[in-house]
């Protein structure tokens, strides 16, 4: 397999955190094909930020879909940390996105009946980590994200914020190298969306975990080290 197919730099150069190659999805409709993604290439080095705007309905949740693991592409070769994902049969796909992708959506997914402290430490008890170690990491990372003070609460009763903070605690506490974010703030205030951007671009320089984010929020756009653009089915740099 050759240096650019693993995804190496080459000449002793550090492996880029994720590499697309050649990407395509394509969407099957009673008219016609809807090609979404096509021969789509990306590279994002470890410690990264960037962020992917384009037009709606472009296919932008799509891509992050892909690159994630949540679905797979038709085409095309995807490595993260030099791993042929898609080479994986289903169980170690989903156990490679249990260890190695946090995700964090506009719509936070908690389960309201359970509190903060637990909608954190769902994931990793359910990669088998022990009831006790898995809420003492979710308090710490919830400490991070800054609701160390409301670890006992239910979801139904926090703030939007609130409970989008505890939907990023989720995403981190199994320390994932790569953090996807699908419009996490689209749904929040001005003011408020505007602190859970700044949580995450320093949480990106503190903790060195790749970011990924798709966003229509300019101010968002604005604080990340890249911006790409997804147009016609590939990524240009801005």
């Amino acid at each position: 397999m050759t240096e650019e197919e693993t995804g190496s730099q080459g000449g002793g150069g550090a492996v880029p955190r994720m590499k697309a190659l050649g990407l395509s999805k394509v969407f099957n409709s009673k008219e016609e094909p809807i090609r979404i993604l096509s021969d789509l290439d990306l590279t994002v080095e470890a410690g990264d930020s960037v962020a992917v705007v384009g037009a709606s309905g472009i296919g932008k949740s799509t891509l992050l879909h892909v690159l994630g693991a949540l679905d797979r592409p038709d085409s095309g070769k995807l490595f993260v940390d030099g791993e042929d994902v898609f080479s994986l049969p289903d169980k170690a796909l989903a156990r490679f996105r249990n260890r190695a992708v946090g995700f964090v959506f506009q719509f936070h997914h908690l389960l309201p009946e359970f509190t903060a402290l637990e909608n954190t430490a769902i994931p990793l008890m359910i990669s088998g980590v022990g009831k006790k170690a898995a809420k003492d990491r979710a308090k710490e990372v919830l400490d991070r994200v800054g609701l160390g003070h409301r670890l006992g609460h239910r979801v139904s009763e926090l703030s939007g914020g609130e409970q989008q903070r505890v939907a990023l605690a989720r995403a981190l506490v199994g320390d994932p190298g790569l953090l996807l974010a699908d419009e996490p703030t689209g749904n929040l205030d001005e003011k408020t969306a505007g602190k859970i951007h700044e949580l995450l671009v320093s949480l990106n320089e503190n903790l060195g975990m790749t970011l990924i984010a798709v966003t229509h929020n300019p101010a968002f756009a604005a604080l990340m080290r890249r911006r790409v653009t997804l147009s016609e089915g590939r990524i240009a740099e801005l």
